[in-house]
């Protein structure tokens, strides 16, 4: 019995196969990057961590793709725009580079990641556009529900703006996708929660749990090595992670449970486990406390 939404249970359900994803970096920037104070965790590169980077999104999709195929024998693909803010830039920009990644009828869904102040109406109306092709999602990086930590970790932006963004996509049947880092250390347990329930009551579509972790050259590393708040440790980070599921709504599909970072450009990160080990250790918290996703939303 899966205790929680799987994302892969979810896409071969609705898919009929196993769908894999494609991370395109389409050359975009970031408002707040640009005015020179960036969210405090931001990778510089954009949280991509793209292999293919520097080539055209046709051939960043057509390789992938390739290897896709060969390794884990994919037959559907969701082109993913993650790197920075990707609906930042002018109409036709956007209209050319999402269609340069709609390669041939294997791209089933093309997921956009952006920022909630960066959605004008004029560019839903062009991805509704796109679902004449092929299905389409955005996500939204939200991170908490708790307005003070938002201006902490620099956002940008507030809970009006996010609201206003899930509200109008909605209207132009667009899903989405909302990320949060669930141990953030200026949140608490009824942050968490507050926040799970908050998305549930919009009725987003997935979510995104993240772990935080520490890349060099962030405002977060000088935190971070100044000691200037306490991380939250492992055993607590699972508490919160069940406590959101609890408060969740049991139709939201859980894309993730916790971050991966690349060893290579953290500092501190994931209490020194891999991706998998902190699924499993939450499943089986999960098991133990015979509870589900959804099990307090009803209450």
């Amino acid at each position: 019995m899966d205790r929680y939404r799987k994302l892969s249970v979810y896409l071969k359900e609705r898919y009929g196969t196993r769908v894999h994803r494609l991370i395109i970096d389409g050359g975009f920037s970031c408002p707040n990057r640009e005015k020179g104070k960036p969210c405090i965790f931001c990778d510089p590169a954009g949280s991509g961590f793209n292999a293919y980077h520097g080539l055209s999104i046709r051939d960043q999709v057509l390789k992938q793709k390739e290897r896709a195929t060969q390794k884990y024998k994919a037959k559907k693909f969701i082109a993913y725009f993650q790197a920075f803010t990707n609906t930042y830039a002018p109409l036709h920009v956007l209209r050319e580079k999402y269609e340069q990644a709609i390669v041939d009828e294997s791209i089933v869904q093309l997921s956009i990641s952006t920022r909630p102040d960066c959605i004008p109406n004029e560019v839903l109306e062009l991805l509704e556009n796109f679902k004449k092709k092929v299905d389409v999602s955005i996500e939204l990086g939200l991170q908490t529900i708790n307005s003070k930590t938002l201006r902490i970790i620099q956002r940008g932006h507030g809970i009006a703006e996010f609201v206003d963004a899930v509200l109008r996509a909605k209207m132009h049947n667009i899903e989405i996708v909302v990320h949060v880092i669930v141990d953030l250390p200026w949140d608490d347990l009824e942050d968490v929660i507050d926040t799970a329930r908050t998305l549930s009551y919009l009725g987003v579509n997935g979510v995104k749990l993240h772990s935080l972790y520490v890349v060099r050259n962030t405002p977060l590393e000088n935190i971070f090595i100044n000691r200037e708040v306490d991380f939250i440790g492992f055993k607590e980070y699972k508490d919160r992670v069940v406590a959101f599921l609890e408060n969740l709504s049991p139709h939201v599909v859980i894309h993730r449970l916790a971050s991966d970072p690349p060893r290579n450009m953290v500092v501190y990160g994931n209490w020194g486990m891999s991706k998998i080990q902190i699924v499993n250790e939450i499943e089986k918290e999960l098991e133990m406390r015979d509870t589900f996703q959804g099990k307090r939303w009803a209450k």
